[in-house]
């Protein structure tokens, strides 16, 4: 169950899951397109095979059937100013290199819709960094629910490239730091072919897309004014886990060089990463679900969970996916302390399952507010989450060893002895039962009370009678 992304980061995570630049001084008012040969009526060839690529891990996490770790997926080809690609000749656009302009950002990730972000975007080429802020508008939980979100990418930013602020002023920051090689958003546009021309906000425009790629389920355009600068660039992905994508609009573009105090990194990066440990200090049990499949192991070490609507924050928007239906769900009962960290990403990394976070961070059990959602300060950490629920991640760092209780050990360990209370299959839950009909019901309406109840009967019993769900084997079935 891969709640590591920021869902709604711009990003994500955005997400994360969700790479940028500024721009260079004195840009030609015609657009100086790059020619790799003379203009010709012979078709184009066939582009490239998507093994010869050097896709990075954005292409990887959609092929996978993972939320893009940050927004802006990247197509990297490094020969910076060669135009024709692997024997793909034809025009490429240039980039301006340093640029400012008003945004418009509207996005959809697994179900929940971000409208009318209104902020800034700042790109530095030369200084291989880029940044966008907006206040965003969600109708997921509750109408009109608004969040500051704050990106800011740099090949300079030490051991993350990406920092993702979450909410704004002293009291109300969270910071996610996504540690992924930088990447410049627009190295793409060498791969990308000539589409036509519109007007977006008054100002004429070039359209370049990348063209249809087997396998990797993205899709990215822009729409190049005459001074180089994007007025429109739109992206798509899909998998069979999770689909969406974002669009922005530029518009009061300003040519030249940003100001130094325009990359300065948020409060909550600078001074409240990792956040503090909630003061509470009781321990006590936690019921938490987790949808996973096999052949993962049944278990909670470097996992992410949620409560009943916790979980329901996720699976009302994820679990229309045909890759869901197929999956089990388990009730877990653990013991916890309250101590509540931030919130870890918990995802499998090739090997083994693991969670990303600084050491003090994952020596606590995280949690969040659903999606990020709510009305809780520090996206939740430390509230009830009675309206949203709550989310929560179990690092291995914080397992409690073999006999000791959380809170003990001077406070050296924050959960232990889970129990496995049952294990349903996915599909009776949410189609046999109707949870995703509830789902429907309820999206707009937190709490999701209606799913809710669904829920809970669906794991109180075995009878269909009552709402219940028969008990699943977790374990895979011996070959024969």
């Amino acid at each position: 169950q891969d709640r590591g992304q920021p869902n709604i980061f711009p990003g994500g995570g955005g997400m994360a899951r969700r790479g940028g630049v500024h721009v260079l001084l004195g840009m030609l008012c015609s657009v100086e397109w790059a020619a790799a040969s003379t203009a010709s009526s012979e078709p184009l060839p066939e582009p490239p095979e998507l093994g010869d690529l050097p896709w990075d891990e954005m292409a990887a996490a959609v092929r996978a059937g993972r939320v893009p770790p940050v927004l802006w997926p990247e197509v990297v080809h490094h020969q910076e100013e060669e135009t024709s690609v692997q024997g793909w000749p034809g025009w490429r656009p240039k980039v301006a290199t340093q640029w400012s302009a008003d945004l418009i950002y509207n996005a959809n990730f697994m179900g929940i819709n971000l409208k009318g972000g209104l902020g800034r975007y700042i790109y530095d080429g030369p200084g291989k960094r880029y940044r966008m802020t907006y206040n965003v508008t969600s109708d997921y939980f509750t109408a009109n629910n608004t969040m500051q979100q704050d990106q800011l990418s740099s090949a300079y930013g030490g051991s993350s490239s990406t920092n993702m602020t979450m909410g704004s002023g002293h009291d109300n920051e969270i910071c996610m730091p996504f540690p992924f090689p930088y990447r410049d958003m627009f190295s793409w546009v060498k791969l990308s072919l000539y589409k036509g021309h519109k007007v977006v906000g008054g100002d004429p425009c070039k359209i370049w897309s990348l063209p249809h790629l087997p396998g990797v389920g993205i899709s990215i355009s822009m729409c190049l004014g005459a001074d180089h600068v994007p007025r429109e660039m739109n992206m798509t992905f899909s998998s069979s886990k999770f689909s969406g994508g974002n669009s922005m609009r530029l518009s009061n573009v300003k040519i030249g060089a940003p100001e130094e105090e325009e990359f300065q990194p948020s409060w909550g990066c600078a001074h409240n990463y990792p956040a503090k440990p909630c003061a509470d200090k009781r321990t006590s049990p936690l019921d938490v679900y987790r949808i996973w499949g096999l052949p993962e192991p049944l278990e909670l070490r470097n996992r992410n969970t949620g409560d009943v609507l916790g979980d329901l924050a996720f699976v009302c928007t994820q679990g229309s996916g045909a890759a869901y239906r197929s999956k089990l769900i388990t009730h877990w009962k653990v013991n916890v302390s309250h101590a509540f960290g931030q919130y870890a990403m918990c995802n499998f990394n090739g090997k083994t399952n693991a969670c990303r976070g600084a050491p003090d961070m994952l020596r606590k059990v995280g949690r969040r507010s659903g999606q990020m959602q709510g009305k809780g300060k520090f996206c939740g950490q430390c509230s009830k989450n009675n309206d949203v629920g709550s989310q929560y991640s179990f690092p291995e760092e914080a397992m409690c060893p073999p006999g000791e209780h959380p809170g003990s050990l001077g406070g050296g360990c924050a959960w232990g002895g889970e129990v496995a209370v049952r294990t349903v299959e996915a599909s009776c839950v949410m189609e046999d039962r109707g949870l995703l009909d509830a789902c429907k019901h309820d999206i707009g309406h937190a709490p999701f009370v209606h799913a809710a109840r669904v829920w809970r009967l669906a794991f109180a019993s075995t009878d269909p009678r009552k709402g219940g769900c028969p008990e699943a084997p977790t374990a895979a079935a011996a070959p024969a």
